[in-house]
């Protein structure tokens, strides 16, 4: 994020991941209520995102690294998760991820960091993400066809889409990916 800028509940957010090769994806939901496993004690934490996890090759969790003393996140496995900012982007750069761009913008930039669709209001979009979180309902984490980015892009559109994996093609490659992941679907879940 630019300095100064502010984050606004609602908004979807990724950061880079191994020197930018790919994004992780998530939404910021900003207070968010957590509860220390070790206790059983809630608090509330101002800076939360809800986000989705997937396994690495090996079917094993991607980081091991202590219970975060904010939120008490520690990485156990795959689902939808609530951690504060700093487990979601870990000192890496943050960005906001932009909606109704120009066809041409998105053909353009970075995959993954925008769509030419429009998105609901903030309200809608963090129940959607509460309710992912709530009912662990999203499916099986997969690189390709159901990660981080779908995840934050069904709480913002209503529709799951996943533009990091088009690898620059834009327009084009977002209809070939769409196309596959429609024929593929059965096949894979």
């Amino acid at each position: 994020m630019a300095t100064g800028q502010v984050l606004n509940p609602g908004d979807h957010i990724y950061t880079e991941c191994l020197g930018g090769s790919y994004y992780h994806h998530g939404i910021y939901v900003g207070r968010g209520l957590v509860t220390n496993p070790n206790t059983g004690k809630t608090r509330t934490i101002t800076n939360a995102v809800i986000h989705f996890l997937g396994l690495d090759k090996e079917g094993k969790v991607k980081k091991t690294k202590p219970q975060c003393q904010t939120c008490f996140y520690k990485p156990k496995g795959s689902g939808i998760v609530l951690t504060c900012l700093d487990c979601f982007h870990e000192g890496n750069g943050l960005y906001r991820y932009e909606y109704d761009v120009s066809l041409l913008s998105f053909t353009f930039k970075t995959s993954g960091s925008c769509t030419p669709w429009s998105c609901y209001d903030p309200n809608t979009v963090i129940k959607r993400a509460y309710d992912y979180l709530r009912d662990q309902n999203f499916g099986d984490y997969n690189f390709v066809f159901n990660n981080c980015e779908h995840f934050a892009t069904k709480c913002k559109m209503g529709k799951a889409r996943c533009n990091q994996a088009l690898w620059g093609t834009g327009l084009p490659g977002a209809l070939v990916y769409n196309v596959t992941r429609r024929l593929t679907k059965d096949i894979l879940w």
